[in-house]
């Protein structure tokens, strides 16, 4: 028995101070890490897949009027009713005093059209078609009927024609003073959308200084940036962006995978990244000159914290003219559905001849 005690003393004395040196060595490599090494790993990580700010001037878009979808009469009545995100939209939005800009959805069709219309699913869009975008070719999609809101009547006038291509859009602006927010919404190519978008862009060189584009998604953008440091972006940011996608997901063509429908930490952490990505900091990881944010998130606190880095703020969807009036003596872009300074009161949508 005392020598198996004697033993253990002589072994764990032995033991004890290589132990403790060893802990103390291990110790001051988890500081080290922390201190130095993390930090810098970071450093180095954010400036070798950061993007550059854009080259060309923001200035453009400050303050100005957005209308949302093409926008529609404050007073709507049969001979100004159209669908929205549609030609005539913006024959409409083109002849009224006080837009000065149209903001737009787009997908890509089966073909790798870029089209024009705010949701992938056309159900709730289009008479007699539960498909969505992808599922469909260009050529397959001029064919479907806008319904009207009542949902059971389709627009067959003149001036409420086929939904439109993204080209048709800006061939259609190139000649008016309107500048245009092309909100790119597509989740499954987003590559192949941003070297769609970036060859737009080298064929029509007005949209450089006319044109910026945004998503939700911060890839689409980062995308963009990266292939055309010239191309202005902004980043929409919704919080909780986890529980928009999970209420929106059965307007999309690929189901979500209940892991992370029930994961709260894995939602936690996502919208803890997509809060990060819309700071100055994160903004200028993706290349975005500009934030849109839904207007009850604004704050002077946070006007400020923008307007010290130099980022454009753009508001959604501003409906109140009280919100409007703070938003623009702040400077702020406002993305509205109808409060526009109308002098022009031809709410006749213009036929092309």
């Amino acid at each position: 028995m005392e020598g198996n005690i004697q033993f253990w003393i002589i072994n764990g004395v032995t033991i004890a101070p290589l132990v403790s040196s060893l802990f103390l060595i291990f110790s001051y490599v988890i500081v080290i890490f922390l201190i130095f090494i993390l930090p810098l790993t970071i450093y180095f990580l954010f400036n070798y897949f950061s993007v550059p700010q854009c080259r060309r001037s923001v200035n453009q878009f400050k303050n100005i009027t957005i209308a949302h979808r093409g926008g529609q009469p404050l007073i709507p009545s049969d001979d100004n009713d159209f669908p929205e995100n549609t030609m005539a939209a913006y024959r409409w939005a083109s002849n009224i005093n006080g837009i000065d800009c149209i903001e737009l959805d787009v997908w890509l069709s089966r073909d790798h059209i870029p089209m024009v219309n705010h949701d992938a699913y056309l159900e709730h869009t289009f008479a007699n078609c539960q498909q969505f975008i992808s599922s469909l070719t260009c050529a397959e999609l001029k064919q479907l009927k806008y319904l009207k809101k009542n949902k059971s009547d389709i627009y067959n006038q003149i001036g409420c024609e086929i939904i439109s291509t993204l080209e048709e859009v800006i061939i259609f602006l190139e000649p008016t003073k309107l500048k245009l927010i092309i909100e790119i919404k597509e989740l499954n190519k987003k590559d192949e959308m941003a070297k769609i978008i970036n060859n737009l862009f080298e064929r029509y060189p007005f949209l450089y200084d006319r044109a910026f584009c945004a998503a939700f998604h911060p890839y689409n953008i980062y995308a963009i940036r990266r292939l055309n440091p010239s191309i202005a972006t902004g980043f929409i940011y919704v919080p909780d962006i986890t529980t928009l996608i999970i209420l929106n997901a059965h307007h999309t063509p690929r189901p979500l995978p209940i892991f992370l429908i029930h994961n709260v930490i894995l939602r936690w952490i996502i919208d803890s990244i997509f809060m990060l990505l819309a700071t100055p900091t994160g903004l200028k990881f993706l290349g975005a000159d500009i934030i849109c944010i839904e207007h009850r998130q604004v704050s002077q606190n946070l006007l400020d914290k923008y307007r010290k880095a130099q980022i454009v703020v753009c508001a959604w969807c501003v409906n109140q003219p009280e919100q409007r009036q703070w938003l623009a003596a702040n400077g702020v872009s406002v993305i509205t559905d109808t409060l526009f300074d109308i002098i022009d009161k031809s709410y006749m949508i213009q036929n092309e001849s």
